[in-house]
């Protein structure tokens, strides 16, 4: 994937960071299990600290995608171009859900991203800017009136039975919101099976939804209507584009809590710690005989992301993939095995 760089903001301030890598690599071997069994967690959970292990040989991506969700619960969604037959062999032992992701979509030339509640996968290009398309629609909403606005932010969890028609889908989930649809003409003829898309702003969901089809979507004049039109992924950027450090904004005001959107993909932990402590004012301590004593380090490559995170939860999404944890005292963080 070619998502690269951070991105970090308070409420009424952004604050970027330098560009940063691709996609975090695993060492994969082969097996003749293709059960997935899971470390030190309940299924279900989806803790940044939860790991599992799978162990996949010449099993159908769809089913191995089915069998992932069935046991740790994360909610996952293919894009329609990726093939549910293709025959894969996958293992990873104690890794969490986005490393698992990450080496299948890396070794299998797919694309990844996480957008909101939902692990995203599809073909490269589109997971780069999907994250940022979701984004510029959401800017789109926040020039409509206030009543429009709402029902773009509802949320619901969408199912549908096997053999949907994706186009009659899309217009029943509007029209319910209570909008005119222009333009679903636009989207082709397609049989889905069953699926479903968690609790979501609709925005997000008709985001993900319309992709699958190079397909989005913008708002008529009077606010009244939603037309789908086709997207220029070209013109999208990724949201973790760095910019000039000069264009940096002053911190937070008295008092105004700081939150961080971050993205990081394949990057070393130490290097990304170093950014932040430089942005952020972090005075670092690592305790290197207890890393070495545990085999971890700084040098292992993470990928992450994280919305409106605190510090706290910034520092246990960038450390916990790594078998890492912070502990925190003001400016002063310590970085210790987990």
């Amino acid at each position: 994937m070619a998502w690269a760089g951070t991105e970090i903001a308070s409420k009424k301030m952004f604050c970027r960071l330098t560009q940063l890598g691709a996609l975090i690599s695993l060492i994969a071997a082969t097996s003749a299990s293709q059960s997935p069994a899971t470390n030190n967690a309940k299924p279900g959970s989806t803790s940044s600290a939860t790991t599992h292990s799978v162990e996949w040989r010449d099993l159908p991506l769809g089913a191995a995608i089915h069998r992932l969700q069935s046991v740790t619960g994360v909610e996952l969604f293919v894009d329609r171009r990726v093939d549910p037959n293709r025959r894969i062999d996958l293992v990873v032992s104690n890794a969490t859900i986005d490393q698992i992701v990450a080496e299948l979509s890396a070794k299998y030339s797919l694309g990844w991203t996480r957008l909101e509640r939902i692990l995203y996968v599809g073909p490269p290009q589109t997971a780069d800017r999907l994250s940022a398309l979701a984004a510029i629609r959401r800017r789109d909403e926040n020039a409509l009136p206030p009543g429009a606005r709402q029902s773009l932010m509802d949320r619901r969890r969408i199912v549908w039975p096997r053999l949907t028609e994706p186009r009659g889908l899309i217009a029943r989930l509007l029209e319910e919101h209570g909008w005119q649809v222009v333009g679903t003409e636009r989207i082709p003829h397609d049989l889905w099976a069953a699926g479903d898309l968690p609790s979501m702003k609709l925005a997000d969901q008709l985001t993900v939804l319309l992709a699958g089809f190079d397909l989005t979507y913008r708002f008529s004049p009077n606010g009244k209507a939603i037309e789908i039109v086709p997207v220029d992924w070209a013109s999208v950027t990724p949201l973790a584009a760095a910019v000039p450090k000069d264009r940096r904004r002053p911190g937070p005001r008295s008092g105004e809590k700081q939150v961080f959107t971050l993205r990081i993909e394949k990057q070393p932990v130490g290097k990304v710690l170093e950014q932040l402590s430089q942005r952020l004012g972090w005075k670092l301590s690592v305790d290197e005989t207890g890393l070495r004593a545990a085999g971890r380090s700084l040098d292992g490559r993470v990928s992450f992301t994280v919305e409106n995170a605190g510090e706290d939860e910034l520092l246990d999404a960038l450390l916990a993939p790594a078998g890492l944890k912070a502990t925190r005292d003001g400016s002063s963080v310590q970085i210790l095995p987990r």
